[in-house]
């Protein structure tokens, strides 16, 4: 019976801490400091895990520099320049930073190239300016998709279940905005 009880109440616990959150969630929340996520719905519908790879793109600033992913160096946080690009960081954990007064925003804690530090990316900052690749893609972009599926279809390259799947997958999409 102990060991019953033990293995529920470890069951619980762990539902508890581990979830996903999406960006409109995040967002309306009171109590973002209080959320422990273990993966994390961006506004363009990726969904980041922990264990997962992050692909570093591009830097935003003239400078070669990022302005969205640094590297935290025993509790200082470095700028990182175009050496970064292309390495694929795993994600350690998230941090949730920011005030109710300027808003909150989640950060990925990520594996650096050493091993020894870590990079932090906020997230939402960095798919925006172009800093990270990410596999969602935006609304135009799912229209153009969808345009030359059509295009395909009409040219009868593929069939109309092809075509009804492609536009089921990138309606949600295309509507959100």
């Amino acid at each position: 019976m102990k060991k019953l009880v033990f293995i529920l109440t470890l069951f619980v616990t762990t539902l508890s801490y581990s979830q996903l959150v999406t960006f409109e969630e995040f967002t309306a929340s009171e109590k973002q400091k209080k959320v422990k996520l273990d993966s994390y719905q961006a506004k363009n519908d990726q969904v980041f895990k922990i264990g997962d790879k992050i692909t570093i793109g591009h830097p935003s600033k003239s400078n070669d520099t990022y302005l969205n992913v640094a590297m935290n160096d025993l509790g200082t946080l470095k700028t990182l320049g175009i050496s970064v690009k292309g390495f694929e960081a795993e994600i350690k954990k998230f941090k949730i930073y920011g005030t109710k007064r300027t808003s909150y925003y989640v950060v990925a804690v990520t594996k650096s190239m050493d091993g020894f530090s870590n990079f932090w990316i906020a997230i939402e900052d960095a798919i925006k300016e172009g800093e990270i690749e990410t596999t969602g893609i935006n609304r135009e972009e799912a229209i153009a998709k969808l345009k030359e599926t059509k295009d395909l279809f009409d040219l009868d390259i593929i069939t109309q279940e092809e075509y009804e799947k492609v536009k089921k997958e990138l309606t949600p999409i295309i509507m959100k905005n």
